[in-house]
């Protein structure tokens, strides 16, 4: 049984699962990905995000490259707000590339 904020559309697991990308993304797709498609798509690109930041924070030959890496981290959380809302964000290329595996 769902309770107030679940049945609401407020899920805090979707914005959690988005709070530290790749490693909450693999703990929520082991814990809950075979019982939720839906949690099993966003763990997935949250993994796919934390990837692209960690590259992106590696980039420091570039001046000023962690901004992105936080600007990523940040339309991360936007994504798992909005996914507690049961609004999905389709993250552009992303999107596409997990929904081939889930």
């Amino acid at each position: 049984m769902k309770t107030g904020h679940e049945a609401a559309g407020n899920d805090f697991n979707y914005i959690l699962v988005y709070l530290l990308e790749w490693v909450t993304g693999i703990v929520y797709f082991i814990a809950r990905g075979n019982k939720d498609k839906r949690m099993k798509l966003h763990s997935m690109q949250a993994v796919v995000l934390g990837a692209i930041g960690v590259v992106a924070g590696l980039l420091l030959i570039i001046p000023f490259a962690w901004i992105l890496e936080v600007l990523i981290w940040l339309y991360g959380l936007y994504v798992g707000y909005k996914a507690s809302l049961n609004e999905d964000v389709d993250i552009p290329l992303v999107t596409n590339f997990v929904k081939q595996y889930v």
